[in-house]
């Protein structure tokens, strides 16, 4: 049309100074909800809600939270029960400690001097298995803070990176929606050949919405490759880090039990000869004590009650029947 016009054509143009902020309306607002309800619905629900399903719904990086919430659970029960295994150990280490404690005591009061020699090497022996213990629990005590680390730093941060995708990802939808919805308008509106107030005065709230969707489509592909890069970073520390962890467990563990065989196993200390006392074996008895002559006199009474009984019955003939 300007190509046909032989003067001189003037173009006037409003200049856009577009604010993102000013397209966030209350329609985009609820369009985003709209999405954030269908995105959980299936698709015989939304049909029969006449609810329209975008193209970007049932997004599989989405679906991701579910998987990323079972993991956490798994690794908040690795966790827990590797704190319970390594309490119970140090425990058992105590245990160790007051073997120890107690053999060496009978060894110092041990008159023998065989006897007292035994007693205090096995009483070394337990000593030396609660160190073995402890030496192994720091080995493996880092277990536990890099499992910490997967757990309470890793995971929370891409759940909360998808959540942002899948905010912007339901923002960027909502202008979609919004573009076409105007477009119909204005395709509408042509086909009756009437004008429409926006085009006519700039279609300075279309182009608006143009600039709107397009920054967030910006942000939606660039949150979208961050959570793919974080996704394959988690699963590949997922696979590796679990399976090096368990083994850094199951290595120590192994070096204690070693060790402690080797303590004990090429130093034969028993049989060894005690001398005892002759109530070394005699205990405070917690029953009540019957003496012997309250048994004899109950023995006499009941004698003395049965002969009275027969001269009774011989005094009384008609009882004999």
């Amino acid at each position: 049309m300007i190509q046909a016009c032989k003067e001189e054509v003037t173009i006037n143009y409003n200049k856009l100074h577009a604010d993102p902020q000013q397209g966030k309306t209350l329609d985009i607002v609820l369009k985003k909800v709209k999405h954030r309800l269908v995105e959980n619905m299936s698709t015989a629900t939304a049909d029969a809600l006449g609810l329209s399903r975008a193209i970007l719904c049932n997004d599989t990086l989405v679906k991701k939270l579910e998987e990323l919430e079972q993991t956490e659970m798994m690794y908040q029960g690795l966790v827990e029960h590797a704190k319970r295994v390594l309490k119970a150990f140090f425990d058992l280490l105590q245990v160790y400690k007051a073997f120890g404690d107690t053999f060496a005591e009978i060894g110092v009061r041990e008159p023998q001097p065989r006897a007292s020699e035994v007693f205090r090497q096995f009483g070394d022996y337990h000593r030396q298995m609660e160190k073995y213990g402890i030496k192994m629990l720091k080995s493996v005590k880092p277990i536990l803070s890099d499992l910490g680390t997967y757990l309470y730093k890793a995971i929370p941060d891409t759940k909360l990176t998808i959540r942002k995708y899948a905010d912007t990802k339901f923002e960027y939808l909502s202008y979609c929606l919004k573009v076409k919805e105007m477009d119909d308008e204005e395709y509408s509106y042509g086909a009756l050949q009437e004008p429409l107030y926006r085009v006519e005065t700039g279609n300075y709230e279309y182009r608006l919405i143009l600039r709107c969707r397009q920054d967030a489509r910006t942000r939606f592909a660039r949150l979208r490759s961050d959570v793919l890069v974080k996704l394959e970073l988690l699963d590949n520390k997922h696979v590796q880090d679990v399976v090096w962890q368990l083994q850094r467990l199951v290595a120590g563990l192994a070096e204690f039990h070693g060790e402690t065989l080797s303590l004990l196993q090429g130093n034969s200390l028993f049989p060894i000869e005690v001398d005892l006392a002759r109530s070394a074996f005699q205990y405070k008895s917690t029953s009540p004590v019957v003496q012997d002559g309250a048994e004899d006199e109950e023995d006499d009474e009941l004698l003395q009650a049965d002969e009275a009984k027969e001269e009774f019955i011989s005094l009384i003939p008609e009882l004999r029947d």
